[in-house]
């Protein structure tokens, strides 16, 4: 477990439960110790330990300081790339509000992080506000940047989804994501009156904010711009595939 879930567990939590959550997750992290490795975090930039659980897979690994695993080294290596020393003057949504990024974004002109309950019982909680990428709350181009990790396979109406990220899009701007990669894209379940209808055996991904995992309603893979065309965003993979399991980075870019 990463020093900065440590600690944002003690906040929330207390002492006492953050240590019956160590003491739980370390057996694992050290049973994996031949797996760690010592490198400079694409994230945070320091140097640090990447430390891992049982499973040595690259994409388990953990920065120490951070958190940052391989998914959001993939993303910072992108935002690097694609906006260098221009992020000083981008306003920015990340739909994550603990995310490893943080560090890179507190540079931008403006950084809006946010989360997602059903209903939003808090609209806001420890500097993030509750946003349905479905529905967002804001006006229209009012963001450079959007970025995801781990997000868009879990919304029912995802071409709702990419409608919204091209209304508050300013044109130019981009919206880079993660998903996890599949050979092809498919509904897995869908919203019907209400209730939850299963076109695929269930899904359900970790998620910190729910204890009992997220359903996933979306297999994405190459075939995610013809299989849900986005007027006003050209939808491509940007980088990738890297990693064990074949990760890439999305990018939907608004059209100017």
């Amino acid at each position: 477990m990463a020093l900065l879930k440590i600690w944002r567990t003690i906040h929330e939590h207390g002492l006492r439960n953050a240590y019956k959550k160590v003491a739980t997750v370390a057996p694992a992290y050290l049973s994996g110790a031949r797996y760690w490795k010592f490198r400079r975090c694409q994230c945070c930039q320091r140097f640090t330990i990447f430390v891992a659980p049982r499973n040595g897979s690259s994409d388990f690994r953990a920065c120490l300081f951070c958190s940052a695993n391989g998914l959001y080294e993939l993303l910072a290596n992108e935002i690097r790339d694609r906006f260098g020393s221009r992020l000083a003057e981008l306003d920015v949504l990340e739909l994550d509000p603990h995310s490893p990024l943080r560090g890179m974004f507190s540079k931008a002109h403006r950084y809006v992080r946010s989360f997602y309950e059903e209903g939003c019982p808090d609209r806001q909680r420890d500097g993030a506000v509750c946003e349905d990428i479905t529905a967002l709350s804001f006006e229209e181009h009012s963001f450079d940047l959007i970025v995801s990790s781990e997000v868009l396979e879990h919304v029912p109406r995802l071409e709702e989804a990419f409608s919204e990220t091209a209304r508050v899009l300013r044109p130019g701007g981009a919206h880079i994501f993660t998903v996890p990669p599949r050979e092809s894209t498919k509904r897995r379940a869908e919203i019907v009156n209400g209730k939850v209808i299963h076109l695929e055996p269930p899904d359900y991904h970790l998620d910190p904010l729910n204890p009992q995992g997220i359903l996933a309603f979306w297999d994405i893979g190459p075939d995610l711009p013809e299989v849900i065309p986005s007027p006003g965003l050209t939808v491509r993979i940007a980088k990738g595939p890297v990693g064990d399991l074949g990760r890439v980075v999305w990018i939907a870019e608004r059209t100017k």
